[in-house]
C-alpha cells in the first residue's frame, strides 16, 4: 500500500538520478536454511549486522516462523539491542513491521534500505533510536520470502503476524539480549496491517509472551475496496503483488481475475522491488504496462476473492491489547475513511483505541510523523499506565 512512497521516490529520482537499479541478491547467509525440527522463534543463524546505531548492537538473524497453512519457514530480520546491563526482568521489545518493499527475495530491508535515513533518527525504522534510548530491544522482520527465498505472503495477515511475533521470540533466544516477555508491535502500511493481525492472534499464537500494545500507522483495513480498481502505475504494481502471490498461496488461477494477456506483465511487476530510486523507476514501467491490459473480471464478484479480501482485512476480531491508530488526513493511498471504519469496528468490539489523525500528512510520512507519539505511547504501556481511549471518535493533531 505504498503509492505515496512510490510517488515520492519518483521525485527523488529527478534529483539524484537513476542509481541502484539492480535488486540486491541475498548471499549465502540467507540460503539453504534447514528448518527441520525447528520451533517458531528459534534462531537458526546469527551474525553481526553492520548498521548498528550508537549505543546498540545489531544482529542479522534467520529464525523459524509459521507460514501459510502452518508450515515452519525460515525468516530473516535484524535485532537491535541497547548496550549495557539489562534492567531487572529483562528488556522490553518493540517488534517493527515494515511497509511494502516488494514481494521478491531481493526486497528484504536487511539487504539494504537507506532511502529515508535523514528523515528520522531511527533511519528506516521510525523511532528506532528513541526505543533504544528507552532501553528497549527492537526487532525488524523482513517477513517470509523477502530475504530467505520463498513466496512472500503479501498482505496475508496471519502469516505476517506470525513473522512479527516470532521475531520477539527470536530476540528472547538471542544470547545476551536479555529480552523480557513484554512486547509491543508497531507497523506502517503493510506493516500496520501485520501489527493489527498480530494483536488479534497474539494470545493464541504466543501465550507465553505479554503483548502490551499495538501501534498502526495508515493500515490497509478494507482490502476489497482498496485494491479493487487501481488507477495509477503505482497502484497497479501493488495489486499485481497481491495477485502474483495470492494465486500461489491460495491455489487460485490468476486468470480468474487477471486478463490472460496480462499474466506475464503481472509476474514481471512482481519481480520489482521499491527499496531504491532505480527500482522505483523499473516498478513504474511495469505498472504502466499494466495500464493497457490488466483485470478482466471484477474481483469483488469473482469467487474466492471477496472471501480472501475479507479474511485478510483486520478489525473483525478483537485486538488483544490497546491500540494506537494514526492516520494522515492527506493520505491518498489508504484513505482516512477506511481507517475511520476500522476504528468504528474495533470500538464496537470493545477494543481500547487511541485514534489520532495527523493533519496534512500523507501516506509515505505517516510512520515517521507518528514515531514520537508511538514511542511515548509505548513507554506508558511498558510502565503499566492505562492506555488512552478515544472511542468512538478520533483526535486531530498538528504535525
Amino acid at each position: 500500500m505504498e503509492v505515496g512512497l512510490l510517488r515520492f521516490l519518483g521525485l527523488v529520482a529527478v534529483v539524484v538520478g537513476l542509481s541502484a537499479c539492480a535488486m540486491p541478491r541475498p548471499g549465502g547467509f540467507y540460503r539453504r536454511v534447514d528448518v527441520s525440527g525447528a520451533r517458531p522463534g528459534q534462531v537458526l543463524r546469527a551474525r553481526p549486522f553492520g548498521a548498528a546505531p550508537v549505543g546498540a548492537t545489531a544482529t542479522l538473524v534467520v529464525y523459524a516462523s509459521t507460514g501459510v497453512g502452518g508450515a515452519i519457514v525460515p525468516v530473516s530480520g535484524v535485532i537491535y539491542v541497547p548496550r549495557g546491563p539489562a534492567p531487572p526482568g529483562g528488556r522490553d521489545v518493540i517488534a517493527w513491521a515494515h511497509p511494502t518493499t516488494g514481494v521478491a527475495a531481493g526486497c528484504a530491508p536487511s539487504l539494504g534500505n537507506r532511502v529515508f535515513d535523514s528523515l528520522d533518527e531511527g533511519a528506516s525504522i521510525p523511532g528506532l533510536r528513541r526505543f533504544l534510548r528507552a532501553g528497549d530491544i527492537v526487532t525488524a522482520t523482513d517477513y517470509e520470502g523477502l530475504g530467505v527465498a520463498g513466496v512472500h505472503p503479501y498482505l496475508i495477515g496471519d502469516a505476517e503476524a506470525a513473522d512479527l511475533i516470532d521475531s520477539v521470540r527470536a530476540a528472547r533466544a538471542l544470547p545476551g539480549a536479555d529480552a523480557s516477555r513484554n512486547y509491543g508491535v508497531w507497523g506502517h502500511s503493510q506493516g500496520a496491517q501485520a501489527a493489527l493481525f498480530a494483536g488479534q492472534d497474539a494470545a493464541a499464537y504466543a501465550p507465553e509472551l505479554h503483548l502490551v500494545g499495538v501501534a498502526a500507522a495508515a493500515p490497509p483495513t478494507d482490502l476489497g475496496a482498496e485494491l479493487r480498481k487501481p488507477s495509477s502505475n503505482s497502484g497497479r504494481v501493488l495489486v499485481a503483488y497481491v495477485y502474483a502471490t495470492w494465486s500461489r498461496w491460495y491455489h487460485v488461477p490468476m486468470t480468474s481475475v487477471v486478463a490472460p494477456a496480462a499474466v506475464a506483465l503481472v509476474r514481471r511487476a512482481a519481480d520489482r522491488c521499491i527499496n531504491s530510486v532505480g527500482q522505483y523507476v523499473l516498478a513504474q514501467r511495469a505498472g504502466a504496462a499494466l495500464k493497457r491490459v490488466f483485470l478482466a473480471h471484477d474481483p469483488m464478484v469473482t469467487r474466492p476473492w471477496p472471501r480472501l479480501f475479507h479474511e485478510n482485512s483486520p478489525g473483525y476480531a478483537p485486538e488483544g491489547a490497546p491500540v494506537l491508530l494514526t492516520q494522515g488526513t492527506a493520505d491518498d493511498t489508504v484513505y482516512p475513511r477506511y481507517t475511520d471504519a476500522f476504528d468504528r469496528r474495533a470500538c464496537a468490539m470493545g477494543d481500547r483505541v487511541d485514534y489520532l489523525k495527523l493533519k496534512g500528512v500523507g501516506h509515505v510520512f505517516a510512520g515517521y510523523r507518528s514515531a514520537k507519539l508511538v514511542a511515548a505511547w509505548f513507554a506508558g504501556r511498558f510502565a503499566g499506565a492505562a492506555a488512552p481511549d478515544t472511542c468512538p471518535r478520533s483526535v486531530v493533531v498538528k504535525d
